[in-house]
């Protein structure tokens, strides 16, 4: 998909990967398979495991949320529906970054600009999502704080992976290769995972605050 991408926007794989804040734990790897003959029959072959990876992912989400606001996670179901807000999500956060990037290269205030676009993209999709998700009667003002940690919070996740995670990968790449890569990126899972959580025991907290 990267390598698609890549062509569309007219740049070098590992390019976009930079862009993308990926350069340094997966560019390599990408940009062999972008470079090959057949990476539209690659394409194709990943739809239904993103597809069912983003239906996991949906789950995941859905049962965090159930129980920061039900104290349990039984009977959370997996709908279209929401699996969709999910994928656009996932869509407008590279959407963010992309914008993030030619703001920077044609503005003065680029860097000031991206941050605000990136966070009101991110964190304006994270609010529809919510919507979706388990949640006790609240409107939609009850779930913009939970939005706006999940917009600042993965930013930050985004700046700490291409400044810091990224270059302790590049500079003990010879020594750890395929198992740095794999722990970078795991502790980058990690600190999303965290993001996620605190956003949905923020609006649960603040909801329950309220009701007293």
């Amino acid at each position: 998909g990267l390598g698609l991408y890549a062509d569309a926007a007219h740049k070098s794989t590992r390019k976009a990967a930079e862009d993308a804040g990926l350069q340094g734990l997966i560019a390599s790897q990408v940009a062999s398979t972008a470079r090959g003959g057949g990476r539209w029959a690659v394409f194709l072959v990943m739809i239904p495991a993103v597809l069912y990876a983003s239906a996991r992912l949906y789950r995941a989400i859905a049962i965090t949320h159930a129980l920061a606001w039900h104290g349990s996670g039984r009977g959370v179901r997996t709908t279209p529906k929401g699996v969709g807000l999910l994928i656009v999500a996932l869509f407008l956060i590279v959407l963010a970054l992309e914008l993030g990037t030619l703001l920077r290269r044609h503005s003065d205030f680029g860097d000031l600009i991206a941050l605000a676009v990136y966070i009101a993209l991110v964190g304006g999709a994270w609010l529809a999502l919510s919507w979706k998700l388990p949640r006790r009667d609240v409107g939609w003002i009850g779930l913009l704080p939970g939005a706006v940690v999940a917009g600042v919070g993965l930013l930050f996740v985004n700046v700490f992976n291409v400044y810091v995670t990224t270059r302790l990968v590049e500079d003990r790449a010879n020594t750890y290769g395929a198992l740095g890569i794999a722990a970078a990126l795991l502790f980058s899972l990690v600190l999303v995972g965290r993001v996620i959580v605190v956003s949905a025991e923020l609006n649960a907290e603040l909801a329950a605050r309220q009701g007293r």
